[in-house]
């Protein structure tokens, strides 16, 4: 006889717009010479894409979203339409996490090309506790030297938290989904 049992997965909607700052600064901060070190295990974003719709009756672990699915499209046209800002990469996925536990990294990358005269990476995890923090930790390079995002961050669901460095920026959404998982036992 087979039985119903609910994971104990929480899923969330995750957004991310990493952008360059082009207009001239006048702050000062120094670039490192060394790149930042990902880690081994993670979930590369992939150039396959699901619609959301799908993902809410058949979930897998981690996966990307169709641009259909975005929340942040206004703020991505916005960075567009503005010559200070060059968006660099915007995506969204839906991944579970485990209570008291921290999400699998999510690496993100975009190296030189015809659009982007800066290459960035960098990954971001979402800490599940009494709180939720994310860790984010970006990269830019520019004329040889790395510039650095490492934040820690307690958040709020459902909110747009953005992470800031005089060269570029990091705009993350979180949301819960209500997604019921079950698992057949025999």
């Amino acid at each position: 006889m087979a039985e119903k049992v609910l994971a104990k997965d929480n899923w969330y909607h995750f957004e991310l717009i990493v952008f360059e700052q082009t207009m001239a600064n006048t702050e000062a901060f120094e670039g490192k010479l060394a790149a930042i070190k990902l880690p081994r295990k993670h979930f590369d974003l992939t150039y396959t894409t699901f619609p959301k719709s799908l993902l809410l009756i058949n979930p897998i672990q981690f996966a990307r979203l169709n641009t259909e699915d975005f929340y942040l499209q206004s703020s991505y046209r916005q960075l567009q339409r503005r010559k200070d800002y060059q968006p660099l990469i915007h995506t969204a996925w839906l991944q579970s996490v485990k209570s008291d536990s921290s999400s699998k990294p999510i690496i993100f990358s975009a190296p030189f090309s015809m659009n982007n005269s800066s290459p960035v990476q960098g990954y971001m995890t979402l800490e599940r506790g009494y709180y939720l923090h994310l860790k984010v930790q970006f990269e830019l390079e520019k004329e040889g030297l790395f510039y650095l995002i490492d934040q820690r961050r307690r958040i709020r669901l459902s909110e747009t938290h953005y992470f800031d460095h005089p060269m570029f920026g990091v705009i993350i959404y979180v949301e819960r989904l209500d997604i019921e998982t079950t698992a057949i036992i025999k």
